[in-house]
């Protein structure tokens, strides 16, 4: 039995002939939606690509297709990291996964600058005037007066570092362990209280794992100014969402720009959907043509190496 490279029928009409170039050997096998493999069909597969059109819709079938495919070896996700447990069972059983952690790092860096540049400058404000055809002139302040401090310096926090020094912002970084590359003056954890207390905004880039889980919480965001800003681009159970909505509620926090969130999607009956100082962004900070590029590149390039020795 040869080997069989599973992917959605999107990513397969681009990247069939690149596939076939290096590697004619490797059957396609393409995920269509309604459409049922069977079962030597599912017994064919050794090596998939979780591509980024499979969120969020085709996840699901995607992944379960993986799950039940008892030779697969090599997979390829499109995500920036593994913190989903499936990839967890996927490693368990001996599968070979990687994933693209810079791949939509740009992309997210710029819905940032988008979330910060729109509450510090009262977005929210304006288009709420607009609605009422109201002639309403309020004083703002310069991103360049302020403090951005990022908690969690991986691609995407040097990314939001970079971009967000281009407005003359303080720019202070926060990781486990400083590297002495940052793109920006970056902090141990040990230090982090001291950037939540000072900072005007916060941006979260921390991946979810069982030290990050609701670390920002209650303490947290006590610690933070009155009228700073949380921005949310990591992980949505990061956050302990009661404790954020109750500081928002009281005006402690100024306002919130959320990508990611503690149950996706966003449940209608939640509080941060209507939020005058809220912008919700339905986890598609990364989701550009240049990021899915990106990812595709890695892909190709994963794969070639993957063909030319394998396991």
């Amino acid at each position: 039995m040869g080997d069989v490279l599973l992917m959605t029928d999107t990513a397969a009409a681009s990247l069939r002939d690149t596939v076939s170039s290096f590697a004619p050997h490797l059957q396609i096998l393409e995920l269509v939606d309604g459409v049922e493999f069977s079962e030597d069909q599912l017994e064919s597969i050794t090596h998939a690509f979780f591509s980024a059109d499979c969120w969020p819709d085709r996840s699901t079938p995607f992944l379960k297709t993986c799950l039940a495919a008892p030779r697969l070896k090599w997979l390829q996700s499109a995500s920036a990291g593994g913190d989903h447990p499936v990839f967890g069972r996927f490693q368990d059983r001996g599968v070979e996964v990687l994933f693209t952690p810079g791949g939509s790092a740009p992309s997210i860096a710029q819905t940032v600058m988008m979330l910060l540049l729109a509450l510090v400058r009262g977005l929210p404000e304006l288009l709420d005037a607009q609605q009422r055809r109201a002639w309403e002139v309020r004083s703002t302040v310069d991103v360049g007066d302020l403090r951005v401090g990022i908690i969690g310096m991986g691609s995407i926090g040097a990314e939001v570092a970079k971009l967000v020094a281009v407005t003359g912002a303080e720019v202070i970084g926060v990781r486990r362990t400083p590297r002495g590359d940052e793109p920006c003056e970056t902090w141990p954890e040990s230090r982090r209280d001291e950037v939540l207390s000072t900072s005007d905004v916060v941006v979260l880039c921390m991946p979810l794992t069982d030290e990050t889980h609701h670390s920002i919480g209650d303490r947290e965001f006590g610690l933070m100014r009155e009228g700073s800003i949380i921005i949310n681009v990591g992980r949505g159970n990061c956050v302990d969402e009661e404790a954020m909505i109750a500081h928002l509620q009281s005006g402690h926090l100024g306002g919130a720009g959320l990508d990611v969130f503690a149950v996706e999607p966003l449940p209608e009956e939640s509080p941060l959907w209507s939020m005058p100082r809220v912008i919700v962004s339905p986890h598609s900070s990364g989701t550009t043509d240049r990021s899915i590029r990106r990812t595709e590149d890695a892909f190709i390039e994963n794969l070639r190496a993957e063909v030319k020795s394998p396991s």
